[in-house]
C-alpha cells in the first residue's frame, strides 16, 4: 500500500486536514495554462455565436415585422422636426397623422412622376442606345474584330433591348410584382410611425417600467444616446443624399441625357447605402449618358461624381455625420460587410446606424461606476 505525498495533497482549513487532490484537478494541473485558457474562451464564444445565430434566424423569420419597425425608427427620427413644428398649433395626434400625410404625398408624388417620366422616356432611351451599340460595332469593325462575332453581340443586345421594352412599360405602369406584400410592410410602417411621432416618450417609459430603478436610470441613458446617434445619422444622410441627387440630376439635365429626374432621385436612394450606393447609382446614369450622348459627356458626368464622392468623404460626412457616428472607417466598413451578408441591402442600410448606436449607448449602459472599476490605476 502507497501512502500519498503531501505534496500530491491538499490541505483544508475548515478542519485542519489533508486531501488527495481529484482526476479532474491533476488532469488540469498538467494541461498548458493557454490550453486551459483557449478552452474556457471557446466555449463561450461558441455559445455567443450560437445565440446570435438563433437571433438572426427569428429576425429573418419576422422580416415582415422587424422591417416595418426599423423602417419606422428611422422615419420617425427623419419626420420629428416636422411633427413638432405642427405640434405647437395641433393636437398630438392629428399633427403626428398631418406629418405621415404630408411624407406620403411627398413619395407618392415623386414616385408618380418618376414611373410616368420613365415609361414615357423609355422607348427614345432604347433607341438611343440600340444606336450606340451600332457606333460601337462599326468602331470595332475597322480595328479587325470578327464580323460574326459582331453580329452576335449586336443581336443579342438589340433583340434584349427591344424585348424587354414593353415589358418595363408595363410593370411601371401597372405597378406589378409583390404588390401585397408591399403594401403590408408599407402600412405597418406607417401604423407603428404614427405612433413614435405621437406618443414616442411614453412609449419607452413604459418599456423602463419593469426595471429597477438603478438599471432604468442606465437604460433610459443608453436609450437617449442611442436616439440622438439615429436622429442625427439619418438627417444627415438625408441632406448629403439631397445634395447627390440635386447635383446628379441637375448634371444629367444640363448634358440633355432623358430620365434626368428618376436618375436623380435614384442618386439620392442610393446614396442611403453606405460606400457604393451613389457610385452605383452613379454608374448607371454614366452609362445612360455614354450610351445617349457619347464619351464626352459620360466623363464629365463621371468627373462629377468622383468629385462629389470625395467630397463627401472629405467635407460632407466628417461635418454632418461625423459627430454623430464616431466610428473608425475600418468598424465601419466591417459593419456595412456584415450587415450585406445577413440581410441584404435592408442589412447594408441599417447596419452602420446599429454599430454607431451599440458604440454611444454601450457607456452609458455600463455606468459610471462599472467604468471607473474598468479603468487601470
Amino acid at each position: 500500500m502507497t501512502v500519498p505525498r503531501r505534496s500530491d495533497m491538499t490541505y483544508h482549513r475548515r478542519n485542519g486536514s489533508f486531501r488527495g487532490k481529484s482526476r479532474r484537478e491533476d488532469t488540469r494541473s498538467t494541461l498548458p495554462h493557454s490550453l486551459v485558457i483557449g478552452a474556457a474562451w471557446s466555449w463561450r464564444l461558441l455559445l455567443v455565436g450560437v445565440t446570435v445565430y438563433a437571433a438572426v434566424r427569428v429576425l429573418v423569420l419576422l422580416s415582415l415585422v422587424v422591417i416595418p419597425v426599423v423602417a419606422a425608427l428611422l422615419l420617425a427620427a427623419l419626420l420629428r422636426p416636422v411633427a413638432q413644428l405642427l405640434q405647437r398649433r395641433l393636437p398630438g395626434p392629428l399633427s403626428a397623422l398631418l406629418t405621415l400625410l404630408i411624407a406620403a404625398v411627398v413619395i407618392g408624388g415623386l414616385g408618380y412622376l418618376i414611373g410616368l417620366r420613365f415609361a414615357r422616356e423609355l422607348p427614345v432611351l432604347i433607341e438611343q442606345l440600340v444606336g450606340t451599340v451600332r457606333r460601337i460595332r462599326a468602331v470595332l469593325g475597322g480595328g479587325g474584330v470578327g464580323q460574326f462575332q459582331l453580329d452576335q453581340i449586336e443581336g443579342s443586345v438589340i433583340n434584349w433591348l427591344q424585348r424587354n421594352q414593353s415589358q418595363a412599360v408595363a410593370y411601371l405602369t401597372t405597378g406589378a410584382g409583390y404588390l401585397v406584400e408591399f403594401a403590408t410592410l408599407t402600412l405597418l410602417t406607417l401604423f407603428i410611425t404614427f405612433f413614435l411621432l405621437y406618443d414616442g416618450d411614453r412609449i419607452w417609459r413604459w418599456l423602463l417600467t419593469p426595471l429597477p430603478a438603478r438599471e432604468s436610470h442606465r437604460v433610459d441613458l443608453a436609450g437617449r444616446a442611442a436616439w440622438a446617434t439615429i436622429t442625427g445619422y439619418v438627417r444627415g444622410t438625408a441632406i448629403i443624399a439631397t445634395i447627390h441627387g440635386i447635383v446628379i440630376g441637375f448634371v444629367v439635365f444640363l448634358l440633355g441625357v432623358p430620365l434626368a429626374l428618376p436618375l436623380g432621385v435614384l442618386v439620392f436612394v442610393g446614396s442611403f447605402i453606405p460606400f457604393i450606393g451613389a457610385l452605383v447609382a452613379g454608374g448607371l446614369a454614366v452609362l445612360i449618358t455614354f450610351g445617349t450622348h457619347g464619351w464626352l459627356a459620360a466623363l464629365i458626368l463621371l468627373g462629377v461624381l468622383i468629385a462629389e464622392s470625395q467630397l463627401e468623404v472629405h467635407l460632407l460626412q466628417p461635418l454632418i455625420v461625423g459627430r454623430y457616428v464616431r466610428l473608425h472607417p475600418l468598424a465601419i466598413g466591417l459593419s456595412f460587410a456584415v450587415g450585406t451578408v445577413l440581410a441584404g441591402i435592408v442589412g447594408a442600410i441599417v447596419a452602420v446606424p446599429t454599430a454607431a448606436v451599440i458604440h454611444q449607448a454601450w457607456p452609458a449602459l455600463r455606468g459610471p461606476d462599472r467604468d471607473r472599476r474598468a479603468r487601470p490605476k
